[in-house]
């Protein structure tokens, strides 16, 4: 429950995880360089440290040279019937392991990119992450109440969404002439602050497909068997929990827990009908509860993190998105945004788990 300390709101805020959720550490593994074991349906993760220590003390080294140069890649399949190192012993190495939630496909897959960890290891969501999708969120419904017309928007790579003209109003520090320095200093947001998330249980984690589709609902030619990477998600059904203060000497009622919730109900609806009614979605595809959703992490595309529709206007955000898409994946035929398919990006990114297919980043959020 919300706790008052003095001008400070202090709220638990809850993600109800709906759709596999990935916020990457930079990380990628190859299938050389992880454990999987199909009996157990799992994937581990080495200690490093303790792996080399075991191959050099088993005169290893050699042998494992000559793994990491050939053609076989299954690391486990290598360690416990090639070196003949229990799988027992096996465990002591590793860091941790997770469930494999897809594994239709996992002889494709060629890398894998790994969840955010902490210094001991723990799966978590850095409060940037969260507090960058409340700012998405927030600034939608900033840009849909200005009522003034004729926005614009740089056509080069440079181009950015003016966001300080929304957020940056505080009066803490001025220009020369009076007016309100546009800077960090002024921000409404230095009066939200969001904590690293509790760690989550490695249960709660695995490893999920990534795919592409378009708005028919088909996947790029003709083909089910998807991208060749996995990705570490939080799976649907994980509860992962925040601390949301609320700064009110800063804010003075203009960012409250009511307006946040509202902001990600609006969200919501404008992405629903902007964006995600413009697919169908393929089969196989999870019906998800009809509750509003905060959209966050990877794979949870550009839309859910850019403003340039809703500041632009529907036709003109569609032209400008499609534009910046062509310069920058010259070969992924955004050229055809516009028309045939009316909207751009022209894909929708999709995680499989258990034999069905999720939109990236759906969280139901609770703020007590």
């Amino acid at each position: 429950m919300m706790k008052q300390q003095d001008h400070l709101q202090i709220f638990d805020l809850t993600l109800n995880v709906r759709s596999p959720l990935f916020i990457g550490d930079g990380r990628t593994y190859t299938k050389k360089e992880y454990l999987y074991n199909s009996r157990s349906g799992k994937a581990s993760f080495l200690d490093e440290q303790k792996f080399f220590t075991l191959l050099t003390d088993r005169g290893l080294v050699d042998q494992y040279t000559q793994f990491m140069l050939c053609d076989q890649s299954d690391l486990w399949a290598f360690l416990t019937k090639d070196c003949g190192i229990p799988n027992t012993e096996l465990t002591t190495l590793t860091r941790y392991a997770i469930e494999v939630g897809d594994t239709s496909d996992l002889g494709r897959v060629n890398c894998l990119h790994t969840f955010q960890r902490d210094a001991h290891g723990k799966a978590y969501i850095p409060g940037s992450s969260l507090k960058g999708a409340l700012r998405t969120v927030w600034l939608l419904q900033a840009v849909r109440a200005d009522q003034s017309t004729g926005h614009s928007l740089a056509s080069d790579d440079n181009a950015a969404f003016p966001e300080e003209q929304y957020v940056n109003q505080l009066h803490l520090r001025l220009q020369k002439d009076g007016s309100i320095a546009s800077d960090a200093v002024n921000s409404l947001f230095r009066g939200v602050q969001v904590s690293d998330s509790m760690p989550i249980p490695n249960e709660q984690m695995a490893l999920c497909g990534k795919f592409d589709v378009l708005p028919d609902g088909s996947f790029p030619k003709n083909s089910k068997k998807g991208i060749p990477l996995f990705r570490e998600c939080a799976i649907p059904g994980a509860k992962v929990r925040f601390k949301l203060t609320l700064d009110q000497s800063v804010l003075k009622g203009r960012i409250t827990k009511e307006s946040l919730m509202d902001a990600i109900q609006q969200f919501d609806d404008y992405y629903k009908q902007t964006y995600s009614a413009r697919f169908k979605a393929p089969s196989g595809a999870v019906n998800l509860p009809q509750q509003p959703h905060l959209i966050l992490g990877g794979g949870s595309g550009f839309f859910a993190k850019s403003l340039a529709y809703p500041y632009l206007g529907e036709e003109k955000g569609l032209r400008w998105t499609a534009e910046q898409m062509t310069q920058m994946f010259s070969n992924h035929k955004h050229q055809d945004d516009v028309k045939p398919y009316g909207i751009s990006p022209h894909t929708m990114k999709y995680a499989r788990f258990r034999d069905q297919f999720y939109p990236y980043g759906y969280c139901e959020v609770s703020i007590l």
